[in-house]
């Protein structure tokens, strides 16, 4: 049985893929320069408006930002006079942007006013991530800027890079340094950083950095290491009332910016709803749900593959059976591209997988990137046609954050399929309409363990 949502595309197999795009250094930017009139995503306010300087101003031009989404607009003005704020917004908003242009024009202005500057192993602005590869996109988001005439020196410690040339980065001074929590303590622990110059400290997936076994004491150490003057921003697509809470005890003084896109999917995102129960004759059992869910899966694939789609799963064992069935389906591998990403993978090649995915574009082979809940957790994957949940998730939280790697931006289309069996056919409706209506998420029950 099948559920659709906003459904506007045919009922057989995958629907249009869309454009194909050639891969580029940005591969996003094409779409930027198609959309900067869509009013949906856009706030009405100008940069200028907002209070970017003329220098960021022609730097956002040159990336082809013409207008600032709703949380760029609403983030800027507290964000830059240094007020400690919680930046939320749906999946996709322009979240990395919303600190990153304001914090580097204000560390720009100070340092052309001799007010502050980074000197060796002290940067001005940190940035903690839950993952290596959030860690390498908010880098890239920070060279970028640089590029295109806002000079920051920009840095990434996490581990599986080499300790030396990172120390040795660090000593030489950076003025942003993103980082995860556990390699933050330990650089702190062992005197390799100080944070007597720190203006302002990011958390970005907050909600998921509190997951973090290392992160209460990364927070305890960065909060007693920094000035009293310190700016914290927290950055989040979720956020659950406990974490709020948290929070806001704190951190009194912290402002809520919250764009009119939160609790929200995508408006240009279809849900697809798949019950994989099978009939009432069949047996009940995990083999079984797992049977039926592949064939729903290699269904959806010979239908007609769009370029590129993630398939979520909720733990690296069902990855690797998820892998084999797509190898299996075309062994040659002119047709379909599989490429793993879970913590089984050494990082470099959860890097490599990552670059591929997000850099190329084939008309002919069908990409398909199977993951954990890692791939959710903030990384912008531009052009992303489909989403397939082929495990529900536990946290109804993360239910947003898979289907929102899709229909991201400004104009973003896609489709996502959620496979479900048993009692998570009528938990996933009910997370479907709080979406819908607008409503949080957070008092949903989590995903039932037993399917039936």
């Amino acid at each position: 049985m099948v559920d659709r949502r906003k459904a506007s595309v045919s009922r057989k197999g995958w629907g249009n893929g869309g454009s194909v795009r050639d891969s580029s250094e940005y591969p996003d930017l094409e779409q930027r320069r198609r959309v900067s009139n869509d009013s949906g995503f856009f706030s009405r306010k100008s940069f200028r408006d907002v209070g970017c300087s003329e220098y960021m101003i022609e730097c956002l031009r040159k990336q082809l930002f013409q207008r600032p989404s709703h949380i760029q607009a609403m983030a800027f003005a507290p964000v830059v006079a240094g007020k400690s704020s919680i930046i939320a917004d749906q999946s996709g908003s322009g979240k990395t942007l919303a600190y990153l242009a304001p914090v580097i024009q204000r560390l720009r202005e100070e340092e052309l006013q001799g007010v502050s500057k980074s000197s060796s192993q002290s940067p001005r602005l940190v940035v903690l991530v839950p993952t290596a590869e959030l860690a390498s996109q908010v880098l890239g988001n920070c060279r970028s800027i640089s590029k295109f005439g806002v000079p920051v020196r920009s840095m990434v410690v996490t581990g599986g890079h080499r300790q030396r040339t990172q120390l040795e980065s660090l000593q030489e001074g950076v003025d942003v340094l993103v980082a995860t929590p556990g390699r933050f303590i330990y650089l702190i622990k062992e005197g390799f950083l100080q944070l007597s110059n720190l203006r302002c400290a990011v958390l970005d997936e907050v909600d998921i950095l509190f997951n973090d076994e290392d992160f209460e004491a990364a927070l305890q150490s960065l909060i007693n290491s920094s000035p009293v003057t310190t700016q914290y921003l927290f950055v989040t697509a979720t956020l659950p009332l406990g974490i709020y809470n948290k929070l806001v005890e704190d951190f009194p003084d912290c402002q809520v910016v919250m764009a009119p896109g939160m609790h929200r999917i995508s408006p240009g995102l279809e849900e697809v709803l798949v019950d994989c129960s099978g009939d009432d004759r069949s047996e009940k059992s995990p083999e079984m749900a797992f049977s039926n869910k592949k064939s729903a899966l290699l269904q959806l694939v010979e239908g007609s593959p769009v370029p590129k789609t993630i398939v979520f799963c909720n733990k690296i064992e069902t990855c690797r059976k998820v892998e084999n069935v797509l190898t299996r389906f075309d062994r040659s591998g002119t047709r379909v591209q599989v490429l793993p990403f879970h913590s089984a993978l050494a990082q470099e090649s959860r890097l490599a997988n990552m670059k591929e995915f997000t850099n190329s574009r084939s008309e002919k082979v069908a990409q398909f990137l199977v993951c954990t809940d890692r791939a959710s957790r903030g990384i912008d994957f531009p052009g992303v046609d489909h989403v397939i949940l082929f495990d529900f998730p536990r946290d109804p939280s993360e239910y947003v954050r898979r289907v929102g790697r899709t229909a991201r931006g400004a104009g973003g289309m896609g489709k996502a399929f959620i496979f479900v069996v048993g009692k998570q056919v009528s938990l996933a409706r009910r997370i479907m309409d709080r979406n819908q209506k607008g409503h949080p998420v957070h008092d949903v029950p989590a995903a039932y363990e037993l399917l039936y």
